[in-house]
Formats: structure tokens, C-alpha cells, sequence
């Protein structure tokens, strides 16, 4: 071995059993503190916004999965058998008020234990991940409630840590790794520890870093049925909605409604086509809703005509156009994305009186 070899070959060494122990610290953090909590179960993932106003924004896809398979195992006298699955915005519709709308249409005799079954950026792939991880273990639901979003619709799998699959719907090491990688990079990332320093010193959420790693809304939790709600500004546009809004500005209304292009690539088609096969299989009763939304965009009538093709011109609801004028007003909104469950709830019982 020449000594220039010899050289770089020691200074490799060194450097590398310098950076072992650095490795090893941030590894211990990553399990040990759990920040984005993908490393364990969590009774909680959501602490009183309240008393704990600095709260690490998490991977609902995670957070939904967990609460599925305790809730699945600490009650199996009664499986869960109504499932509403979507992006955020289906968060907001009430699992509970959903199974008193089933009872009262097809009996108060039958037995409904609905959840959600959520990711943030929800796309047709990561659905039919879901749908086909409850096929596996025998546990398609009975009835279902499918919750579109015209503009999240036109979007793709994201491999950022609030969007990536958790390793269960995704298996395969090579997914497993990816994940914990992505998720590490970003829990030792100088910009969100220094924020995250500030927090347990402070007990606020300051930003120190570019990019914000806190829960911007004082979501309240139910583990039970993987529900969340924002009681705090629920009470604040019930009593000041000017105040509220002032504080968080919506884009202004739009009098006009623009037809998405389409936005079903094969590869959605596909997971909408399985999702449909699944779905059937189980005989499942499933209504699909397309939401409106405050830019006043709605489903390209080629997109709109492939869900109905697969699963049915009565299964599907699109309102992207038809209520995109109801989001004018600002109380029925909590951003300029998501709207409050009292819309939530005008479009569910729409879709059931329909039929």
C-alpha cells in the first residue's frame, strides 16, 4: 500500500470512529424521545393543546393506523365496521353523528362502531394501501365513507415525515428503513431541534428554525374513533368571528367555479380500481363524497365519470360544484382547506336522504 493510500485510508478510520459517537446520541434521542412518536404507541398523541401549546406536528397516517389496531384489539366483541377514510378534511366529520345517520336508514337494531381511518394528503395509492391492509386481516368494513378533495386529489405520494406510509401498510425492509430514515433525518435536523430546545425551555412554540415542526391548530383527539376537533376555535367563531378570522384570514370568496383538469393518472385509476374491488368483495356500503373548497375548484367531469364507473353513479356525491358557492361563508371554514363539521355534516346527511 503506497502512503498516500495508507493516508487516506487512516484519516477514513478516524473520521469515522469520530463520528460514531455522535451517530450513536442522535440514534438514542431518535428512540428515546420518539419526537414525531413513530417509534412506539401512544395513548395520547395529542396533549391538551391548552396546557400544551408546543406540540410536534405527527404523521396522521401513523397516529390513524395505531388507534385502528388498539381500538381493534381492546374490543373484539364488536369490530369496527364503519370506517370514514380521506385526506384532513374528512377528519371533521363526525364518526359518531355518521353511525346515528346509518341506524336511523337502516335500523336502530344495527350494530355500528365507526372510526376514522385518515392521512394527511390522503391519495388514491395510500387509500388502497388501507383498504388492502383491512383485507388481509378479514376486516373491510360494512359501511364506508370515502372523502375526496378535488386539489388534494391532483397530488401524489409524498415522502415527507408527515405524509410518508407507516411501515405497516408499505412492508418490506427496504420501506421500513426508508421511513425511519426520513423521519430521523428530520427529528436531528438542526433547525427543528433548535425549535424543539426552545420549546422544552419555554414551553411555547417558537419557530427558531426556516421551517415550522409545531401543530398550528389546538386539535383535541379522540382515540376511540381516531376523531379530531378544534373545540378552542370552535368557540371563538361561535362567539367572535371576527376576531377569529382577523387572526387567521381566509382567501376571499370566489363567485365563479373552475373545472379542474383531470387529474386521475393511471397509476390513481388503478388504486381507485382495487379500492372498488375490495369494496365489493365485501359487499361494503360506500358512499364517496367530493368535497367543495374556498378556491372554488372543482372534479374534472372526466374524473368524475371514472368514479362513477367504478363505483357507481349512485355511490358517488360530487359537491365540488354544486355547494362551492356555501364556502362564500367564512364561519363554515377553519382555513382556506379545511371546513368545520357543521358542512361536514349538511353533506352527510345529504348524501344519505338522496337515495
Amino acid at each position: 500500500m503506497n502512503p498516500v493510500t495508507r493516508s487516506i485510508l487512516r484519516f477514513t478510520v478516524r473520521a469515522l470512529l469520530t463520528a460514531l459517537p455522535v451517530v450513536l446520541v442522535a440514534v438514542a434521542f431518535y428512540i428515546v424521545r420518539d419526537p414525531f412518536k413513530v417509534v412506539r404507541s401512544y395513548d395520547n398523541y395529542f396533549p391538551d393543546p391548552v396546557a400544551n401549546p408546543a406540540r410536534v406536528g405527527l404523521n396522521k397516517g401513523v397516529v390513524s393506523l395505531d388507534c385502528y389496531l388498539r381500538n381493534s384489539a381492546e374490543d373484539s366483541s364488536q369490530p369496527i365496521n364503519a370506517i370514514i377514510f380521506g385526506c384532513s378534511v374528512s377528519c371533521y366529520y363526525d364518526a359518531d353523528e355518521w353511525a346515528s345517520i346509518l341506524r336511523d336508514k337502516y335500523g336502530d337494531s344495527i350494530n355500528i362502531r365507526a372510526m376514522h381511518f385518515d392521512s394527511s394528503s390522503e391519495t388514491p395509492q395510500s387509500l388502497a394501501r388501507k383498504v388492502a391492509f383491512l383485507a388481509k386481516r378479514h376486516a373491510l368494513p360494512d359501511y364506508a365513507l370515502i372523502v375526496l378533495d378535488p386539489i388534494i386529489l391532483a397530488g401524489d405520494d409524498n415522502d415527507s415525515p408527515y405524509t410518508i406510509e407507516p411501515p405497516a401498510l408499505e412492508p418490506g425492509l427496504a420501506h421500513f428503513l426508508k421511513f425511519h430514515y426520513t423521519i430521523f433525518r428530520a427529528a436531528t435536523n438542526a433547525d427543528f431541534l433548535k425549535s424543539l430546545i426552545y420549546a422544552d425551555i419555554t414551553g411555547q412554540p417558537g419557530s427558531i428554525g426556516h421551517n415550522p415542526i409545531f401543530e398550528g391548530q389546538p386539535i383535541v383527539h379522540d382515540p376511540r374513533t381516531n376523531q379530531e376537533s378544534i373545540p378552542l376555535w370552535d368557540s371563538i367563531i361561535a362567539a367572535n368571528p371576527e376576531e377569529f378570522y382577523n387572526t387567521y384570514p381566509l382567501i376571499p370568496p370566489t363567485d365563479t367555479v373552475t373545472v379542474s383538469a383531470p387529474v386521475l393518472t393511471e397509476a390513481k385509476v388503478k388504486a381507485f380500481t382495487e379500492i372498488a374491488q375490495n369494496l365489493s368483495a365485501k359487499s361494503t356500503d360506500l358512499k364517496v363524497i367530493v368535497s367543495p373548497n374556498r378556491r372554488g375548484v372543482s372534479l374534472s367531469p372526466v374524473d368524475l365519470q371514472t368514479l362513477q364507473n367504478l363505483f357507481g353513479a349512485d355511490h358517488v356525491f360530487d359537491f365540488s360544484a354544486s355547494h362551492a358557492r356555501d364556502l362564500r361563508t367564512d364561519t363554515l371554514l377553519y382555513d382556506n382547506t379545511h371546513y368545520r363539521p357543521p358542512f361536514a355534516s349538511r353533506l352527510m346527511h345529504s348524501v344519505y336522504r338522496a337515495e
